[in-house]
């Protein structure tokens, strides 16, 4: 497992493409780079910080999603669903990989 969260980190490769498309929804590819940092983090406790992890981020993509949609349907702005879509992604992802970062430090303590 720890090897598969690593290579999320080359996604952000991805971000690259801003400076061929000229698009700054490219630049969201650069939340895959902390992926990095899981590289070190320790197996014996990885799927216990994973499942908590995960859970956070779960309850940020519920919260995000259902603010959002209430917000656009409110507002009756259809062209917000696209940002909206990239920032619930990228958000869950970074929130996921935090708190996996700060799991991982609490339970080496």
């Amino acid at each position: 497992m720890k090897n598969m969260l690593w290579y999320l980190g080359f996604l952000s490769l991805l971000s690259l493409l801003y400076f061929v498309e000229g698009k700054t929804a490219f630049l969201w590819f650069l939340c895959f780079i902390p992926y990095f940092a899981t590289y070190n983090a320790s197996d014996e406790r990885l799927e216990i910080n994973f499942g908590r992890a995960t859970r956070n981020a779960f309850m940020y993509t519920i919260f995000f999603g259902v603010g959002t949609v209430v917000y656009i349907y409110l507002t009756k702005s259809i062209e917000l669903f696209a940002p909206a879509f990239v920032v619930l992604f990228g958000g869950s992802l970074m929130v996921c990989l935090f708190s996996l970062l700060y799991y991982d430090k609490a339970s080496k303590k």
